[in-house]
């Protein structure tokens, strides 16, 4: 009997261990899981802009298996895809005269926007054109019309 429970008291520090590491697996867990879930989806049409590689160069293809991130190679013309990042990545998307700078990871991309159209080209309805020095709200999903020259 002493045997059994000298026996017993000898698991009781690896059933510790292994309670307090399923709570932090499940903390991690679920604390990924909020950061992943809060996405900023854009629904980029692109009408008649050829192929853009808008993944070209992005560790973001990388992490396209985690949920809420969805970053395309490519977008075909004519084709509609839907790209997603968690809005804590992004800091600020701005639209400027000839490019949109991006502001994510303490980084700041710049994609030019010359051949785009600006007039016939639309944000949630409104042309690129009029949105021009102003800051894109990213706490909402949008809805993004290419039309090139």
């Amino acid at each position: 009997m002493k045997r059994l429970l000298k026996d017993q008291r000898g698991m009781a520090p690896i059933i510790v261990v292994l309670i307090i590491f399923g709570v932090i697996v499940v903390g991690g867990v679920g604390a990924g899981a909020v950061i992943l879930s809060n996405d900023l989806a854009i629904t980029v049409n692109n009408q008649s802009c050829g192929t853009i590689d808008i993944a070209k160069g992005s560790a973001a293809l990388g992490f396209n298996f985690l949920p809420g991130i969805n970053v395309p190679e490519t977008i075909s013309e004519g084709e509609t895809v839907k790209v997603q990042v968690p809005r804590q990545f992004i800091d600020s998307v701005t639209i400027g005269n000839g490019t949109v700078e991006i502001i994510a990871f303490d980084r700041t991309f710049n994609f030019g926007t010359s051949s785009i159209n600006m007039q016939a080209s639309t944000l949630d309805g409104t042309p690129l054109a009029n949105l021009a020095g102003s800051q894109v709200d990213i706490s909402e999903d949008h809805t993004l019309e290419l039309v090139c020259r």
